[in-house]
């Protein structure tokens, strides 16, 4: 059931075996797997069933001095589906060598390795809609065409993939059969401004929750789950400070710590010898019907060898501010860009997308789209037929642009540093919950590896005969702004020893026998890949637990029914 939590008396207790704080990928996924297997459960959302203004500014939070990060209300949506709702869909599992102890990396190192999460990584496809699990080219294309390697030693590797969710926006997909569940409710505009337990330390025994000024709640529940973005996680553990000062979880000063994003950029300049390598890096489709992209990256040996930190990048258009490229599509690109981020009207513009605000020589860009204008119009045809209307969303128009000078998009490991953080500030939203305060930079030995592993992937192409690669050199690197915030890890790190992390390798915080974290928050290292399938798994394989606890270490694990569903 959906119900709004506005409309329920005050100071009302509702009970349930289980409650899940936050309704986003984690959340409902967490609901689903323990409905499905009997577990009456309670969801938390702090939004409504759409995006309200209200709801969003308790996400408003403060940078500290030099940190550059994007407003925190513009990287995270408090509703119904969470961030979902913004979601592109881009998806990978992790790399095994992520899950390494890398005496490079400093406290790197997960206590389960990829092996662990195979099988929630498969359970994960359905919630996800991704088709087979299969991130392999040649497996996944059938018969693929020469990109990069040639299956000879190599430092680079092109074999990998990502694929692409439609994208599913959770709240959307699985509302209805939300919904029509006997054993779920969800309890919208709901926020939960702190967790409590006895005085005398134990587990969680109930949940404060405001639904609106003044006006409280409580939930009751046999096990509690915080399944919010990382940044909240880190707020919820640290707000909930009545029993131990520094907040649950936070006796050794770990919650809110080793913050990490993911350095994204796209740089250099790439030239494919030929049009079919320059084609192989574009937007495809598996033979199941999925897009999906090559991914390039080093190999581990070689990553081990030069101590460096994972970086997975693609090819991408050229830079379409740069009216030069005489491309009246990336023309029209950058001038509905620059509209967009000097009016402020998508979440992009105040971040990422910012520096489409400072469009120069417009009339440059004007002839560009003029002379181009019967190709932009058939395009803006396709574009619309295949990137809003279809079940499968076409990711990018990238599939235009496959041959002459692109550029190279990475995404980096960054590493953890016990100085990246987030702290509770004096101010307070609106529900008199304190707000955040996020210290963050990427660091020089990053910025190194980063540049290092272009290189070396510059170098490998050229090589291997395939055309040339022109990357940026450390100096470039370490002047690039990084850390737009919307892959939020590391805040409440997993690890055996509470001395070295806040969660055990079940996902249970540590000293709080039932209280479970579901969110990227708990990665230890970020990897070089998006989080959110990491996320389901992780979710999945924290619901297998729980049921475990709840029914006995008999218990099955439940047949694909409502996760498998799409409604």
């Amino acid at each position: 059931m959906l119900i709004d939590a506005r409309g329920l008396p005050s100071a009302e207790c509702v009970r349930a075996q289980a409650c899940i704080v936050g309704s986003g990928a984690a959340g409902i996924t967490l609901a689903l797997e323990l409905a499905d297997g009997g577990i009456d459960v309670v969801a938390l959302e702090g939004g409504g069933l759409r995006l309200e203004d209200d709801a969003q500014d308790t996400f408003r939070g403060h940078l500290s001095e030099g940190t550059e990060h994007d407003p925190l209300e513009l990287v995270r949506q408090k509703r119904f589906g969470g961030t979902t709702s913004q979601w592109g869909g881009r998806c990978s599992p992790l790399h095994a060598i992520d899950f390494e102890r890398r005496p490079w990396v400093t406290d790197s190192g997960w206590p389960i390795g990829l092996d662990d999460l195979t099988r929630h990584y498969r359970r994960a496809h359905r919630y996800c809609d991704l088709g087979a699990y299969a991130y392999d080219a040649r497996h996944a294309l059938g018969d693929p065409q020469p990109f990069v390697t040639d299956g000879s030693a190599a430092a680079v590797e092109d074999g990998q993939l990502w694929r692409w969710s439609p994208p599913v926006r959770f709240g959307r997909r699985f509302r209805r059969t939300l919904a029509d569940a006997r054993n779920v409710r969800v309890l919208h505009h709901a926020s939960v401004l702190r967790l409590e337990r006895d005085a005398s330390g134990g587990p969680v025994r109930r949940a404060v929750v405001a639904v609106g000024p003044d006006r409280h709640l409580f939930v009751e529940a046999d096990v509690f789950v915080l399944a919010t973005g990382g940044l909240e996680c880190a707020r919820l553990l640290l707000a909930s400070n009545s029993e131990a000062p520094a907040g649950l979880g936070n006796g050794h000063d770990l919650v809110g710590r080793f913050y990490m994003t993911h350095p994204v950029a796209e740089v250099g300049q790439v030239r494919f010898a030929s049009a079919q390598r320059a084609q192989a890096g574009a937007f495809q489709r598996t033979v199941d019907g999925v897009y999906c992209r090559r991914m390039l990256r080093v190999t581990d040996d070689v990553q081990r060898r030069e101590e460096l930190r994972n970086l997975a990048a693609a090819l991408w258009y050229p830079d379409p501010l740069d009216p030069v490229h005489g491309d009246g599509l990336l023309s029209a690109f950058a001038l509905v860009r620059a509209g967009l981020a000097r009016g402020r009207l998508d979440w992009k513009s105040a971040g990422v997308h910012a520096r489409y605000g400072n469009i120069a020589d417009v009339p440059a860009h004007l002839g560009n789209l003029l002379r181009d204008l019967p190709e932009v119009g058939r395009f803006g045809l396709t574009w619309v037929a295949r990137r809003w209307l279809a079940r499968r969303a076409v990711p990018s128009f990238m599939t235009r642009h496959t041959t002459g000078a692109m550029r190279l998009r990475f995404d980096a490991e960054q590493s953890p540093e016990r100085e990246n953080r987030v702290t509770l500030t004096r101010r307070l939203d609106g529900l008199g919950m304190p707000r955040l305060e996020v210290h963050y930079r990427v660091g020089t030995a990053d910025r190194s590896s980063i540049a290092r592993s272009l290189g070396l992937l510059g170098v490998e192409v050229a090589r291997l005969g395939c055309g040339r690669v022109e990357v940026p050199d450390e100096e470039r690197i370490g002047a690039l702004t990084f850390g737009d915030g919307t892959h939020q890890m590391g805040l409440t790190r997993m690890a055996d020893s509470p001395r070295k992390g806040v969660v055990d390798r079940s996902c249970r915080v540590h000293g709080t026998a039932n209280l479970y974290l579901a969110s990227s928050s708990v990665f230890p290292t970020s990897g070089a890949v998006g989080p959110t399938l990491t996320i389901v798994a992780l979710a999945i394989r924290c619901a297998d637990t729980i049921r475990r606890e709840l029914q006995g270490p008999g218990t099955a694990e439940p047949a694909p029914t409502r996760g498998a569903e799409v409604r």
